[in-house]
């Protein structure tokens, strides 16, 4: 295995990030559909997990021969590996690998190979800096460079593949010495960013679109549409601009510079207009999660028959959305 895999930067198109695959390739091409993917000059960039659980098998092993596609190893990888070599001969069917007993003897052997062979991490090029792309997690107040020269430590090859301390606990300084950071394993309602870090799965390999990083343009997307939180650091940089702009207005008014505050006073208006079209939709959004948690309180303070009603009434209202997977998910437990 090697530990770091690093892609040159792509001056010819463009890089996507996706979160846990586990087999739902029908998704994966549907979100990089409606993001126009060219497989000859884009590249796709898995966090892992690309086994397990989806009905997409052998198309899913079939990406491991794309030249477009490169994964990091996941913990599933890691698990699937380490089961073969310990006995090849085992029926190993844990954690939604119910698919390698389909698999001919034979070409076993050439899977876990493949397997083996990818790397723990993989650090793309561009423009902007570095984007590291690892399974799991970066320990915590660890440098980016730090962390891919320990791989070979035990310890951080770990939590590479199973840490979920930062998610878990929403640490937000993030991780120095890289741009962006893209990781996967930890299962979310919605994509999260925390620093520069991007949480990716918000799947776990259960229904619902996949998670996808447009490199290029910094953007995360769910079923080609950009998600919310990346409309909140916009609105946040307009409101930044918009002060910034009121500061300077009030300067050259109290100085009587009166071209120069007719100037400032048409871009304030134009940042106040723009961070009002950012606000408006993202305003709406939060409103419909808050009504979202009134009605899943609502059922909670409920018992019986009646709260068994009220959940299966709620999950058919959200059916086909994330919150809805979140209540399937709710309701398995």
């Amino acid at each position: 295995m090697t530990n770091v895999l690093r892609l040159a930067k792509n001056d010819h198109g463009r890089d996507f990030v996706v979160g846990d695959i586990h087999f739902k390739t029908i998704d994966l091409h549907k979100g990089l559909y409606a993001l126009d993917f060219d497989k000859e000059v884009d590249r796709v960039i898995a966090v892992g997990d690309l086994i397990d659980r989806g009905p997409g098998v052998l198309d899913g092993l079939k990406l491991l021969g794309e030249p477009w596609f490169y994964t990091v190893q996941g913990n599933h990888e890691w698990m699937l590996i380490g089961a073969f070599r310990q006995d090849p001969h085992a029926r190993y069917a844990s954690h939604g690998a119910g698919w390698w007993s389909t698999i001919a003897d034979e070409s076993k052997p050439m899977i876990i190979e493949r397997l083996e062979s990818l790397p723990l991490a993989i650090e793309i090029e561009t423009v902007k800096g570095l984007v590291g792309v690892v399974h799991a997690d970066v320990p915590t107040g660890m440098a980016w460079s730090d962390f891919v020269g320990s791989l070979d430590n035990p310890q951080i090859a770990e939590i590479a593949l199973w840490g979920r301390e930062r998610i878990i606990k929403h640490y937000r300084e993030g991780v120095k010495g890289v741009w962006r950071i893209c990781l996967g394993h930890t299962w979310i309602p919605s994509p999260l960013r925390l620093g520069n870090v991007l949480a990716l799965d918000c799947t776990g390999g259960g229904d619902g679109p996949l998670a996808i990083y447009c490199v290029q343009e910094d953007k995360v997307y769910v079923d080609g549409r950009p998600t919310s939180f990346d409309a909140v650091e916009l609105v946040t940089d307009q409101l930044q601009k918009l002060e910034q702009a009121l500061a300077d207005l009030s300067k050259t008014v109290h100085e009587n510079k009166l071209i120069e505050s007719q100037g400032l006073s048409v871009e304030a208006e134009t940042l106040i207009k723009q961070a009002q079209s950012t606000w408006l939709p993202l305003m709406a959004e939060i409103g419909e999660s808050q009504k979202f948690v009134n009605a899943l309180h609502g059922v909670s303070l409920l018992t019986g028959d009646r709260k068994t009603a009220k959940f299966e009434e709620l999950k058919a209202r959200y059916a086909g959305t994330q919150l809805g997977n979140l209540l399937n998910r709710l309701s398995s437990f």
